[in-house]
């Protein structure tokens, strides 16, 4: 085995032993490992799917009967505000107050067919008269008196605790085979008699109309003595003896869903939590509390059991149903699947070994249609192509040997040729431009090379040359401004001699025309002294010397514009004068610079057809005229 084999083996052993011995040798116990994973996971999802979803159910299930409970609740609630309401709205009528007793049975009877259902009785009643009934809604009560079971509050008439709308709720009792409640209030009468307005609710009648979300769930009413006022369930399942009401807890005390709901809370709790406070057993149900505003009572609201959570037995039947699918599945996916896998790879696995040592006449014929023979199709090709790389190897060894015999002689001819082209280019480096490479037409890019050089040293040796003649014009064309400059600068410092001469002539001149014009403007007035002398006719000569006066002065003004124009003229040629030094400064500079350049460049020979001459320069040397 090669090297380049044993490390591959090395590197799969390194890569497997990650793992266990057993399941690095085996693929069939890795599969299965991973389904068992598989199945952990899926259990294990179903778990916290159940726990998170029971939490989320049981939630939904306390909120959901805690709410009826509330509800049932403020339905009492408002129930006892509006018969309370009703009470007081009958007392306040004029004929109840002041109408005859035939009047007042009338009306009350008349207003039974408007009152609720509920409202078992409405009674006028004459406490004074040993509790007289004098009116009712029911004509056989008149002349009867209220029985101290339906009202054992009779005997505190007077002292009456009453609400804001003056009007005493009692406590429910038991009277006919009904929960009765009492709201009593004085009547105020125009005579002044004592009489009271008594209307008795039925509250087994409210009781049915509290809400029930099923036919299994019903809710009570409970008051702070652990009785049952009101209920869902009828009188015979709440197990009522004459004269009292059913007992939900013999031990109200200790009744936590009532001394909670009396101190205004509202809660959710299994029956099994209260069993042993409750009248009969309330194990298989969930019971939601809330209490009733205004009064000692509380709702409770009782659910099944099997009714409040079948959401949650039915998901977590599902799931136990699902996990076991899924383990099943997956262990029968294991031992089918798995053993076939297996054994096509253990093939498939001698195959490859067999390929690996050489023999390309390995069987590979493809007998499946899944992946597995897509994968033994896929080593046929790759042998196949094996094969045939193996014979495309050796036809390019074959045409790589006379490629290398070819580059060796093509390596001769560039060595040859890299070193003629090293001595012209030497030639040229130390000078010698008229070099050229040869041009032999054996290799294409040698050829390019050559003409390409040849080209660049005409460029170059006709440059030089240009270059060559340029600096000779300079330093020839330099001496000769050199010398015009210093002709023109001596010129102009002769003339700027010249015209401070004539300035100072003209300044001369005119202090003595000035002078003479005095003296002549005295004769003048002199002469216009003697004019008016009759004796002397001097007017021709007066005239005369009239217009030579005016000469002189016409010839003082001329005089100051020609000494003006002088001094400008002598500016001007000393500007000149300093421009004139200024361009010799350059040309000297440029002299000294090109002299240099003219030393190096004559260091190169060039040919003398690529030399030019200059078709403009600075004109001959400017003769010095010595003449003022």
């Amino acid at each position: 085995m090669s090297g380049e084999d044993t490390q591959q083996s090395r590197s799969v052993e390194e890569a497997s032993s990650i793992l266990p011995g057993f399941l690095a040798r085996s693929f069939l116990a890795k599969f299965l490992v991973a389904l068992l994973l598989i199945s952990v996971v899926i259990v294990g999802v179903s778990a916290n799917t159940y726990d998170q979803t029971s939490d989320q159910l049981t939630a939904e299930t306390q909120t959901e009967y805690t709410g009826v409970a509330n509800q049932s609740a403020t339905q009492i609630e408002e129930w006892r505000e509006s018969r309370s309401d009703t009470t007081r709205r009958l007392s306040q009528f004029e004929v109840v107050r002041s109408g005859t007793q035939q009047e007042r049975q009338s009306f009350l009877e008349n207003e039974r067919e408007q009152l609720p259902g509920d409202v078992y009785n409405v009674h006028l009643v004459d406490f004074e008269d040993s509790s007289n009934i004098t009116a009712s809604t029911d004509e056989s009560e008149i002349g009867q008196n209220l029985n101290t079971r339906e009202a054992p509050w009779q005997t505190r008439v007077g002292n009456l605790s009453t609400n804001d709308d003056g009007v005493f709720i009692s406590r429910a009792e038991e009277a006919l085979g009904r929960s009765l409640v009492s709201f009593v209030t004085e009547v105020e009468t125009e005579s002044g008699e004592s009489r009271y307005l008594v209307v008795q609710a039925d509250m087994d009648a409210l009781a049915g109309d509290l809400p029930a979300p099923s036919e299994d769930v019903y809710s009570q009413v409970i008051d702070s003595e652990g009785r049952i006022v009101a209920g869902t369930q009828d009188t015979q399942a709440l197990d009522r003896n004459d004269g009292s009401l059913s007992v939900y807890s013999e031990n109200p005390d200790q009744l936590s869903i009532l001394q909670d709901g009396l101190n205004g809370e509202t809660g959710f709790v299994q029956g099994s939590e209260i069993n042993s406070s409750t009248v009969p057993s309330h194990g298989d149900y969930a019971i939601g509390f809330a209490a009733v505003g205004g009064d000692d009572w509380i709702v409770a609201t009782h659910v099944p059991l099997s009714t409040a959570y079948a959401l949650r037995s039915t998901i977590t039947t599902n799931l136990l149903v699902l996990s076991g699918a899924a383990f099943f599945g997956i262990a029968f996916i294991g031992l089918v699947f798995g053993r076939g896998a297996t054994s096509a790879l253990n093939g498939l696995t001698r195959k490859a070994e067999q390929l690996e040592a050489g023999n390309l006449d390995v069987d590979l014929d493809v007998t499946r249609r899944d992946e597995f023979g897509q994968l033994t199709a896929s080593f046929a090709n790759m042998r196949n192509a094996l094969r045939d790389r193996i014979q495309e190897a050796e036809s390019a060894r074959k045409e790589a040997e006379v490629s290398r015999q070819e580059a060796l002689a093509m390596t001769d001819y560039l060595q040859e040729k890299a070193q003629d082209y090293s001595e012209v280019m030497q030639q040229c480096a130390n000078g010698d431009l008229t070099q050229r490479m040869e041009i032999d037409n054996e290799n294409d890019a040698m050829d390019r090379i050559a003409a390409e050089f040849n080209d660049m040293l005409g460029e170059l040796e006709k440059t030089t040359g240009q270059l060559k003649t340029f600096s000779e014009e300079v330093a020839e064309s330099s001496d000769i401004v050199l010398t015009n400059t210093e002709n023109v600068r001596q010129s102009a410092e002769r003339v700027t001699a010249s015209v401070e001469s004539i300035n100072t002539d003209a300044t001369d001149q005119g202090a003595r025309l000035e002078e003479l014009a005095g003296d002549l403007n005295e004769v003048i007035d002199r002469l216009h002294s003697l004019k008016g002398n009759p004796h002397v006719d001097i007017n021709d000569e007066l005239d005369q010397f009239q217009n030579v006066a005016n000469v002189l002065e016409q010839a003082t003004g001329q005089s100051q514009s020609i000494r003006s124009e002088a001094e400008s003229a002598a500016e001007t040629s000393k500007q000149q004068a300093d421009e004139l030094d200024e361009v010799s400064e350059r040309a000297d500079r440029l002299k000294r610079y090109a002299k240099p350049l003219g030393g190096i460049l004559d260091r190169f020979e060039t040919a003398a057809e690529h030399e030019f001459v200059f078709s403009g320069g600075p004109s001959q040397p400017v003769q010095n005229d010595n003449d003022d």
